[in-house]
C-alpha cells in the first residue's frame, strides 16, 4: 500500500481506449498519491488489463469507475472529483491517460504550495510539460507588458504566479478551490474546459501557479511537423467535429471572460488567426472544417449547447 501522504492527495485520471502509456502513468503515480480514481469513458473497455500487473494489481488505493457510455471529459472529471472530495482529500490532481509524472512531481507541488508566501491566494498549481526526451513542450502563458501575454517555457526552478491559465492534465487543485469555485463545466464536453475553469478561478481573485520543478511528460493530441527555411514548426490537427466544439466553447469563453481578462482576448485573436492559416494552407477537408467552425461560432454566440453536432464515441482526450 502507498505510504501515508499528508496532506491527502487524490488523482483523477480520465481514460478512453488507453494504450501502454497508461500503464506507465500508473507506475509513475501509485507511490505519490493516497488515492487514484480512474474514470473509464469507453463501454466494454480493456482498461482493467493495464491495472492488473505484478506491480499494480491488488493496490487498494486504485478505484476504477466504468461508464456505460462516453459522458465527455468534463463529466468524467467531475465524477472523480466528487468521489475524491467525499473521501476527504486535500488536493486533487487531474491527469490525462498519456501523462507520465516525474518521481518527485507531487512532492514538488506540495512544497511549492507550502513555501508560497500568499497561500490563501492559490487557486491551483500547474506543472512544466515536457516531451519524452525532457525538452519543454507546451509553453507557459503569463502576464506580460501592455496586455501582450508572455509566452515562454518554465525553467526547472521557476515559480510563476502570474499565469493566465493552466492545462487540465497536471492541474493540482486544493479542496477549497473546488468547493468555492465549482467543478468543471460539463456542457463543454471536451474543449476549453481548463480555460473556463482557469478564468473562473482568477475571477474569484485566486492565482494560478506554474511550478517548473513539477515535471509532466505529456502528449497534446496528434502533432504534425513542418520545416520552413530550416526551422521546424509543430501544429495540431483536429477533425471537423472537434473544430465545432473548439469554436463553440472558445466563443463562449471569450464572451464571458474577455472583458475581465483582455490579455486573453489578444491571445485568442492571434490563436484564431494562426488556426485559420493552418487550416487553409496545411490541412485537408478545409470546407468541412470551416463550416464546422462557422456553426460552432454561431452556437457559441447564442449559447446553443443543446444543438451541438453529435459527439463521436471514438473521440479521445
Amino acid at each position: 500500500m502507498v505510504a501515508k501522504i499528508y496532506p491527502m492527495v487524490a488523482a483523477v485520471v480520465v481514460i478512453f481506449d488507453p494504450d501502454d502509456r497508461f500503464r506507465q502513468l500508473l507506475h509513475s503515480l501509485v507511490e505519490q498519491v493516497n488515492k487514484i480514481w480512474i474514470i473509464d469513458n469507453q463501454p466494454n473497455s480493456v482498461s482493467c488489463s493495464f491495472i492488473k500487473d505484478e506491480q499494480i494489481d491488488q493496490r487498494d488505493n486504485i478505484t476504477l469507475l466504468e461508464n456505460k457510455k462516453n459522458l465527455g471529459l468534463a463529466t468524467a472529471q467531475n465524477q472523480g472529483i466528487k468521489l475524491a472530495l467525499a473521501d476527504g482529500v486535500d488536493w486533487v490532481l487531474l491527469l490525462d491517460q498519456d501523462s507520465i509524472l516525474d518521481k518527485d512531481f507531487v512532492k514538488n507541488m506540495l512544497n511549492s504550495a507550502v513555501k508560497y508566501k500568499n497561500k490563501d491566494d492559490i487557486g491551483f498549481l500547474t506543472p512544466r510539460h515536457e516531451f519524452d526526451d525532457g525538452r519543454p513542450s507546451v509553453p507557459t502563458y503569463s502576464k506580460g507588458l501592455f496586455l501582450k501575454p508572455r509566452r515562454y517555457h518554465m525553467s526547472l526552478t521557476a515559480i510563476d504566479d502570474t499565469l493566465l491559465f493552466g492545462l487540465a492534465s497536471g492541474s493540482f487543485i486544493p479542496r477549497h478551490t473546488l468547493e468555492e469555485v465549482g467543478l468543471m463545466r460539463e456542457e463543454f464536453w471536451i474543449d476549453y474546459i481548463d480555460y473556463e475553469f482557469s478564468f473562473r478561478v482568477r475571477k474569484r481573485g485566486y492565482r494560478i501557479l506554474g511550478v517548473g520543478g513539477a515535471r509532466l511528460n505529456h502528449r497534446l493530441g496528434i502533432t504534425n511537423y513542418l520545416k520552413i527555411l530550416g526551422k521546424e514548426f509543430s501544429y495540431q490537427v483536429h477533425p471537423a467535429f472537434r473544430r465545432y466544439t473548439i469554436y463553440r466553447n472558445r466563443i463562449t469563453v471569450i464572451k464571458e471572460y474577455a472583458a475581465l481578462f483582455p490579455d486573453f482576448l489578444l491571445f485568442e485573436i492571434l490563436s484564431i488567426a494562426k488556426d485559420f492559416f493552418k487550416i487553409v494552407l496545411l490541412e485537408d477537408q478545409k470546407i468541412n472544417k470551416l463550416r464546422s467552425i462557422f456553426i460552432g461560432i454561431m452556437h457559441g454566440m447564442t449559447g446553443s449547447f443543446n444543438r451541438s453536432i453529435r459527439h463521436r464515441e471514438g473521440d479521445k482526450y
